[in-house]
Protein backbone atom coordinates (compact mmCIF):
# COMPACT_ATOMS: atom_id res chain seq x y z
CA UNK A 1 0.00 0.00 0.00
CA UNK A 2 3.11 2.14 0.80
CA UNK A 3 4.18 1.80 -2.75
CA UNK A 4 1.02 2.60 -4.05
CA UNK A 5 0.90 5.54 -2.22
CA UNK A 6 4.40 6.65 -3.52
CA UNK A 7 3.86 6.31 -6.95
CA UNK A 8 0.51 8.36 -6.81
CA UNK A 9 2.64 11.29 -5.24
CA UNK A 10 5.46 11.02 -7.92
CA UNK A 11 2.74 11.04 -10.97
CA UNK A 12 0.81 13.83 -9.42
CA UNK A 13 4.15 15.94 -8.10
CA UNK A 14 4.73 14.90 -12.11
CA UNK A 15 2.18 16.38 -14.11
CA UNK A 16 2.22 19.65 -12.06
CA UNK A 17 5.60 19.70 -12.97
CA UNK A 18 5.00 19.59 -16.78
CA UNK A 19 1.77 21.70 -16.16
CA UNK A 20 3.40 25.15 -17.85
CA UNK A 21 2.96 23.14 -21.37
CA UNK A 22 0.70 22.49 -23.38
CA UNK A 23 0.37 19.69 -26.34
CA UNK A 24 1.42 21.53 -29.70
CA UNK A 25 3.56 24.08 -27.62
CA UNK A 26 7.51 24.59 -28.96
CA UNK A 27 9.58 23.96 -26.57
CA UNK A 28 13.19 25.37 -26.71
CA UNK A 29 16.10 22.62 -28.38
CA UNK A 30 17.85 20.95 -25.10
CA UNK A 31 21.02 19.19 -25.65
CA UNK A 32 22.63 16.95 -23.08
CA UNK A 33 25.39 14.00 -23.60
CA UNK A 34 23.87 10.82 -23.24
CA UNK A 35 25.22 7.33 -21.38
CA UNK A 36 27.24 6.47 -24.30
CA UNK A 37 29.03 10.10 -24.84
CA UNK A 38 26.95 10.61 -27.95
CA UNK A 39 25.49 14.39 -28.23
CA UNK A 40 21.37 14.03 -28.01
CA UNK A 41 18.71 17.16 -28.67
CA UNK A 42 15.19 17.05 -29.05
CA UNK A 43 15.23 18.54 -32.62
CA UNK A 44 16.88 16.30 -33.95
CA UNK A 45 15.67 13.33 -32.31
CA UNK A 46 12.05 14.29 -32.66
CA UNK A 47 12.83 15.21 -36.95
CA UNK A 48 13.86 11.71 -36.62
CA UNK A 49 10.80 10.68 -35.93
CA UNK A 50 11.69 9.50 -32.20
CA UNK A 51 9.35 9.76 -29.03
CA UNK A 52 11.03 11.33 -26.09
CA UNK A 53 10.36 9.99 -22.27
CA UNK A 54 12.66 12.19 -19.86
CA UNK A 55 13.52 10.71 -16.72
CA UNK A 56 15.69 12.32 -13.78
CA UNK A 57 16.35 11.43 -10.09
CA UNK A 58 18.84 9.69 -8.12
CA UNK A 59 20.20 6.89 -7.27
CA UNK A 60 19.05 5.08 -4.06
Amino acid sequence: MKKILVVFFLVILSVSAFAQYQVGDIVDDVSWTDSNGDDQSIYELTASGKAIVFFWGGYG
